[in-house]
């Protein structure tokens, strides 16, 4: 087991590294063939378009056939599309690629959730779980640094060669250390009996505030990617490397803490770690566009990013445990699908926001919809600790 943990946590570091890498840059790529806020939020909603349909059908598909043939075609699909980014020539046609991209995504970080699911010992959902998210929040934390280096000592396609050539790392070291799965092994023994309808699982009041809780938290957090760097440069006149760090520290807030607080999710009650960090992470949107320095932005993304990963934890460990009866891939792909769904909305309705009001309109209309998402993961939560024959946690 730990050969399988390790080998899929640097794995999914080193992926999430070079995914990370053209998040800085993106959005100055996509300016650069003329395009308005909405379309820029099109560019970054294609990529969550196939997310958001794909996940739920290829987390069912992998509870069937087995996971690891699934993450090596994903991270193969990663390598291919940097080079089509390199290849754009118009608009539509990053756009295109950025939903292709989407489609690879879902075969990586939902499926290797899934695996590490399996994997899991009863009792240790938190420590598990969030030891492996850290991963991915440490890989996309150092992706947004080393992605606005290469582009201002390069080019921007310099960063898109660094995300294929990753990609191909992890997949080498996936299919060399890997071992095939349960599933596909045959190996019940982490699996649910049978295949529980869809229909079922999402009746379950846990389910329902996972999903609200993924998909508002990335409508907020994608549009502050999205449109935070063109805030910068407008307001601030800040560069490539000045925004690599903004976006990277709510990452290495949300790693670094990740680990500790799987522990705590663990120990202690996980509904108040819930409510404390999905309310007061979209709180502090609202005092972005009131500062200029950029090592307060900092401070202010690292906070949000240290209470995402507080909430985050105990969900994590209680969709673990729900995936042993309802389908490990089932429920990964199910969050993976609703935080694409908030991903992908979330871009358009900041590019609207900021077309019709200003771009330092976007902060406190991202804060208002990640605070309604929280009163329903509140309510749901609530409602469903209320049914278990003991405390969670």
């Amino acid at each position: 087991m730990k050969q399988v943990f390790v080998s899929l946590f640097v794995a999914v570091a080193v992926a999430m590294i070079g995914v990370g890498i053209i998040a800085p840059i993106l959005p100055l790529y996509a300016k650069t063939f003329a395009a308005s806020g909405v379309s820029i939020g099109l560019v970054f909603s294609a990529f969550s378009l196939s997310r958001s349909f794909l996940g739920p059908l290829v987390g069912r598909l992998s509870d069937r056939v087995g996971r690891k043939r699934i993450l090596m075609i994903g991270l193969a699909g990663y390598a291919v599309v940097s080079l089509l980014y390199v290849m754009a020539m118009s608009l539509w046609q990053l756009g295109l690629f950025r939903l292709l991209q989407g489609a690879a995504s879902v075969m990586v970080t939902p499926i290797a959730q899934a695996y590490i699911g399996d994997i899991t010992p009863p009792g240790r959902e938190g420590r598990y779980m969030n030891f492996f998210y850290s991963s991915m929040f440490l890989g996309m934390a150092l992706g947004p640094l080393l992605g606005g280096g290469f582009s201002a000592v390069w080019s921007y396609q310099g960063a898109f060669y660094a995300m294929g050539a990753l990609s191909i790392v992890a997949l080498l070291l996936v299919s060399a250390a890997v071992p095939a799965d349960h599933a596909h092994s045959g190996d019940s023994h982490n699996r649910p009996r049978e295949i529980v309808p869809l229909r079922h699982v999402m009746r379950n009041d846990a389910v329902k505030g996972i999903c609200v809780y993924v998909a508002t938290r990335g409508f907020w957090r994608q549009g502050f990617n999205t449109f935070y760097p063109l805030y910068a440069v407008a307001t601030a006149g800040l560069g490539e490397a000045s925004i690599g760090i903004v976006l990277s520290v709510y990452m290495l807030g949300g790693g670094l803490l990740q680990i500790p607080f799987g522990f705590l999710a663990d120990r202690y009650p996980r509904f108040p770690q819930i409510v404390l960090g999905s309310t007061a992470a979209p709180l502090l949107l609202l005092a972005v566009p009131f500062v200029r320095h950029v090592w307060m932005v900092i401070l202010i993304t690292f906070v949000i990013g240290a209470l995402s990963a507080l909430s985050r934890a105990s969900i994590i460990a209680i969709r673990t445990e729900l995936g042993r009866t309802h389908g490990m891939g089932t429920l990964a792909g199910l969050q993976g699908g609703a935080f694409a769904l908030g991903q992908m909305v979330g871009p358009l309705a900041f590019g609207a926001v900021a077309d019709l009001v200003g771009l330092a309109a976007v902060f406190p209309f991202g804060s208002a919809v990640g605070l309604v998402g929280s009163g329903f993961v509140v309510t749901w939560f609530r409602r469903w600790e209320r049914r278990q024959p003991c405390p969670v946690g």
